[in-house]
């Protein structure tokens, strides 16, 4: 006889794999909490998703944290994405990482109608915009498309007025990557 699981409880794989959620028929299906510790020859990872599944998969609102760091204790990366999922993939809103590389920060918004990436720091984003210090800037809406970057030919004038005309829309979501990126 196979028993499925049906219903709310915990399923706990070895040492380091845990979910305490929903389950649907023997598979992870509504809200639910999973957390694993794996690691390969060079790197530890440390994975946790918080949110909704559908049929063992992230599916639907949710936030995925993973942090990777190396068996010297040194950090490799770590990654927040907030938002929509479906069938294991994340496919809108918030995508932040830091890691060992320049520029530390990468930062990714998208949705239905928008598409904003940015590579720099982490603190006072809009302002270094409007002043030019930043590594990576690409908006995309509509038919609108920006894409500039630190080895471009661009005019600051120009860009800084681009930021003013934009700064509404983006604000938002720059205030969200600075309080995403404090959680790294």
């Amino acid at each position: 006889m196979i028993f499925l699981y049906h219903g709310y409880g915990t399923m706990t794989w070895g040492k380091s794999k845990t979910y305490k959620g929903n389950w649907v028929a023997g598979k992870r299906s509504g809200y639910g909490v999973y957390k694993a510790v794996t690691s390969d020859k060079d790197r530890v990872t440390d994975l946790k998703y918080d949110g909704f599944w559908k049929n063992d998969k992230k599916d639907g609102k949710g936030e995925l944290e993973i942090r990777e760091i190396s068996y010297e204790a040194t950090m490799l990366e770590n990654r927040i994405q907030n938002g929509t999922f479906a069938k294991d993939q994340w496919i809108s809103g918030y995508d932040v990482r830091h890691g060992e590389y320049d520029p530390p920060y990468y930062f990714a918004y998208k949705d239905s109608n928008m598409s904003l990436k940015l590579l720099g720091g982490a603190e006072n984003i809009l302002d270094g915009l409007k002043d030019g210090y930043f590594f990576s800037f690409t908006y995309q809406k509509g038919k609108v498309y920006k894409d500039v970057g630190v080895g471009d030919e661009f005019s600051q004038k120009q860009f800084r007025s681009f930021i003013k005309n934009v700064e509404k829309e983006i604000k938002p979501h720059i205030n969200q990557f600075e309080k995403l990126a404090q959680k790294l």
